[in-house]
């Protein structure tokens, strides 16, 4: 009896032993399946996302912790993604978000993005036999920091060809003044710094550079992610092939390098075709025309920045810039600095330096030199849309 229960006793022991062990065995075993998927699930959200994303108020949630849109119930179109961008979760998010809020086709987005390429890989050089590269056509380089910003811009091959360009669209750029108010100059020094009236459009695909800089933490993600958005927006609107559209390193695009955003702000049928084309002519300057309006531009001040004067070879005593803004008596009266010519606008002027290699020049801008500054937030930007357009106006009519 002793003998039985013995042994029983024995059995029992075991099987507990083997339960015990077996129950461990497999939770090792999930413990394990568990550390793999969640490595794989950082993994596939980190892909391509090295950077650290902007934190903003309309940036998408950071990888690590997005809620990813439900697209398990349509398998057969998140496959469909291929590419350099495949398994992008931060393109798997736009896409879905786009059909989800503006109806955009699964298969159309699919097939747009497969085909888009890390525009970071791609190296355009400077050639500067080419009659394409604005920044290549400066073969003289002065020491002053004016000269040679200005001289990128204001050559004689420019100047020529904005000549050639106001005789094509005389009749465009006069119908723009007499709707928006914005003298025919300053619309072609726009023209000629962006893109020297059209030689330059740009040498990148659009689709590549914004899905580039949306998608693969540049610093700005989520200004590019919205310029990304409208940039689609803009292409369905205007009924253009946004697989094809050229722009600059940054997505700017046309005649007037507008981005997505001000395509859709600014941009005007101007030849009453149908088509926002801001590639034709016609329709880039009356955007140009009609952003001038839109951002202020007073009709009644013809004067958009005269030269001044003052004692002295470099000016130091006040502070200059499209910013500032004095009171022209203050001006002439506490610091002798006067315009050099009968300046009509009685408002505040902005207090310009350009400095070249041997002086400073000075000049007083008026409320519409501000204005062409919203287009790109640089003095010398503004300074060289005058001097440009002024340049062509003065050949083109024999001054």
């Amino acid at each position: 009896m002793k003998t039985n229960l013995l042994l029983l006793s024995t059995v029992s022991l075991l099987l507990t032993a083997c339960s015990i062990k077996n129950i461990q065995k497999e939770n090792d075993t999930n413990t394990t399946n568990t550390q793999e998927t969640n490595l794989t699930t950082t993994t596939h959200l980190r892909h391509n996302t090295e950077a650290p994303i902007v934190s903003s108020s309309d940036t998408p949630t950071p990888p690590d912790t997005m809620v990813l849109p439900t697209i398990e119930t349509n398998q057969e179109v998140a496959g469909g993604l291929t590419g350099e961008f495949a398994n992008n979760p931060l393109l798997s998010y736009f896409i879905e978000r786009m059909h989800t809020e503006h109806g955009f086709d699964y298969d159309y987005l699919y097939k747009l993005f497969s085909n888009a390429h890390n525009s970071d890989y791609v190296d355009i050089p400077c050639d500067t036999n080419s009659d394409s590269s604005k920044n290549c056509n400066v073969t003289l380089k002065p020491k002053g920091k004016w000269d040679r910003y200005k001289g990128m811009f204001v050559y004689e091959r420019n100047i020529n060809r904005g000549v050639a360009f106001w005789n094509e669209h005389e009749q465009t750029l006069n119908r723009a003044y007499k709707e928006y108010g914005v003298l025919p100059e300053y619309i072609m020094g726009i023209l000629g710094i962006e893109t020297a009236y059209g030689v330059n459009f740009g040498k990148k695909r659009v689709i590549d550079v914004l899905t580039t800089k949306a998608m693969l933490g540049d610093k700005r993600e989520a200004f590019y992610t919205d310029q990304l958005e409208k940039f689609l927006l803009m292409a369905r609107q205007s009924n253009l092939d946004a697989a094809t559209l050229m722009g600059s390193s940054a997505g700017a695009m046309g005649y007037g390098q507008f981005i997505p955003s001000s395509y859709l702000t600014f941009a005007v049928d101007f030849n009453g075709d149908g088509v926002t084309d801001l590639w034709n002519a016609e329709d880039a300057i009356g955007s140009v025309a009609n952003y001038f309006s839109q951002n202020g531009w007073n009709r009644n001040i013809s004067q958009v920045a005269v030269r001044a004067k003052y004692k002295g070879n470099r000016f130091k005593r006040l502070k200059t810039g499209y910013k500032t803004k004095y009171s022209q008596y203050k001006l002439r009266k506490k610091y002798g600095i006067k315009a050099r010519k009968k300046l009509h606008y009685k408002g505040p002027v902005s207090l310009i330096k350009l400095p070249k290699h041997g002086y400073d020049e000075l000049w007083f801008g008026t409320h519409n030199f501000r204005v062409i500054t919203t287009y790109n937030h640089s003095t010398f930007y503004g300074m060289a849309v005058v001097v440009l357009g002024n340049k062509v106006k003065n050949r083109r009519y024999g001054k």
